[in-house]
């Protein structure tokens, strides 16, 4: 969007605004116009999402080429979880050797008032973007650690030779426990990658030494949720982990999957009778962890 010209004052807060609110207008008026705005909403929230979502760092993303299935081979001596297609159960596959993953829809559909629009002092179409943004997210990390929690639940129940992967801990959390919980993991031949928490649980954390704690402090890695590293793994914290419980998980290529068949996508879906702008905004992916040996569970009691 060009701006007015710096000539006579127009480079003034005002004046900007006022040009952006017609610009707008003008849009809104005409179909091509409202599909503009549209696609400008798509890209920042495509690019955006990588920085803020924390579910997507345990697993391996795989875009699916058009007509192509999510289909995927296993270890027949490993039960794999993937989320079932109401988008909401878990499912576990056991015996057969390819595990065909359903493709789930997380869509939300903000409405605006169009007299909202200029009536507002603020940018309403930015902030319809985040409130979508965030609701997309929020939907999709939920199921992934839904998955991640029924994974350790049940997924050593089919393995043989193998105990749960449940250490009970007494708060706070010790240096010495977390170690353990790593090894769990390590004893099968893999590496802790990343280690999931709630902000209640990571304040033990907090209290570490700089021996066994490295914080981070940049900007760009504080955004989306890593904090620090503890004996080489990443800490995330997130608010959709659940407060007294801590995932170790090793690396994604060998924990889980998220098949992607459709990322982010914008539509219009306006409603002239009650006169509202509105989006559809969506994606239609998968989730499967079809490794359990590489997650360990932290059960916190306070």
């Amino acid at each position: 969007m060009n701006t007015p010209n710096t000539q006579n004052g127009g480079s003034d807060p005002a004046s900007i605004a006022a040009y952006k609110q017609q610009v707008i207008g003008r849009l809104l008026k005409t179909k091509g116009g409202f599909q503009k705005l549209a696609a400008s909403m798509q890209q920042p929230l495509r690019l955006k999402r990588d920085y803020q979502a924390v579910g997507r760092k345990a697993f391996k993303v795989d875009q699916l080429p058009d007509g192509a299935l999510a289909i995927y081979d296993k270890d027949p001596e490993v039960a794999a979880f993937v989320v079932g297609e109401d988008g909401e159960s878990v499912q576990a596959v056991i015996k057969p050797r390819r595990v065909n993953v359903p493709l789930i829809e997380i869509a939300t559909a903000p409405m605006i008032p169009y007299q909202q629009i200029k009536e507002r002092r603020y940018d309403l179409i930015e902030r319809c973007q985040e409130l979508a943004k965030a609701s997309i997210m929020a939907s999709e990390d939920d199921r992934v650690f839904v998955i991640i929690d029924s994974t350790a639940e049940a997924g050593y129940d089919n393995i043989p030779g193998q105990t749960n992967p449940d250490i009970p801990v007494i708060a706070p959390l010790s240096g010495q426990q977390i170690a353990d919980s790593y090894a769990l993991v390590e004893r099968n031949n893999l590496r802790v990658a990343h280690f999931f928490l709630n902000a209640r649980d990571y304040a033990d954390l907090r209290k570490f030494g700089r021996e066994i704690l490295d914080f981070d402090t940049q900007n760009t890695l504080l955004n989306t949720g890593i904090l620090g590293t503890i004996y080489g793994a990443k800490i995330i914290v997130s608010i959709i982990v659940p407060v007294g419980v801590g995932y170790v998980c090793c690396e994604p290529e060998y924990f889980g999957r998220i098949p992607v068949r459709t990322e982010l996508t914008v539509l219009s879906a306006d409603d002239p009778v009650k006169r509202q702008i509105g989006f559809s905004v969506f994606e239609q992916l998968g989730f499967i962890c079809h490794n359990p040996l590489g997650l360990s569970r932290l059960i916190i009691t306070r």
